[in-house]
């Protein structure tokens, strides 16, 4: 193994475990200000050191844009489609508001702010250091599925199974757009605008 893709396994492994111990202070400090953070610090060390080759698979292309929004489109309606099954369930109920409540602690506004750079540094994390990684080791496939599991189960600490439900359903569609393109922005767009919707604009639970 070269020496490049030595340090870029190190930088995965230690992005998974440093999201392991946000999300374990998330209840205690904010989802936003916790995984925030990480990711955003995570998301410059591995833009820096180009791990995984993450800057050529930024490059952005009509073409990505189009597929991430296709992408993000069916994964909002597919969101709204389910809800009410969780509604009518009293303990999903309860987690489920009691997710919306964590995500909306710092306000609507921070939010927004904090929306676009967070979304980059999980994409730069996830689907570029750690994806990567596994790729070279496992091939695509593989290492989208497995890569997509780490994913959701670095969000366990904060101890929401819905959470980590959600997140391993998100996680495989955002690694199966980068296995399948070569690109990290069809599920950078995808992943920021089930955001935008979902956590932000028209939430599943009502404000």
């Amino acid at each position: 193994m070269s020496g490049g893709a030595a340090r870029d396994e190190r930088l995965a492994l230690l992005a998974v475990a440093a999201w392991m111990g946000a999300a374990a202070v998330a209840g205690r400090v904010g989802v936003w200000l916790a995984i925030g953070s990480v990711a955003i610090v995570l998301g410059a060390a591995v833009l820096a050191t180009d791990a995984g080759g993450v800057r050529a698979r930024l490059r952005p292309s009509g073409r990505g844009v189009l597929v991430g929004l296709a992408a993000g489109g069916v994964m909002v309606a597919a969101t709204y489609l389910f809800a009410p099954a969780l509604r009518v369930a009293p303990p999903l109920a309860h987690e489920l508001r009691a997710l919306y409540s964590a995500f909306r602690a710092t306000g609507t506004r921070t939010a927004i702010i904090a929306l676009a750079p967070v979304v980059l540094g999980e994409e730069l994390v996830w689907r570029g250091a750690v994806q990567g990684a596994l790729e070279r080791r496992l091939g695509a496939r593989a290492a989208a599925a497995l890569a997509a599991a780490a994913y959701a189960l670095a969000h366990a600490p904060i101890g929401s199974p819905l959470l980590v439900a959600t997140a391993l359903g998100c996680g495989l569609a955002w690694s199966a757009l980068r296995a399948r393109t070569g690109s990290l922005v069809p599920a950078l767009v995808a992943h920021a605008l089930w955001d935008a919707v979902v956590l932000v604009a028209f939430p599943v639970v009502p404000r």
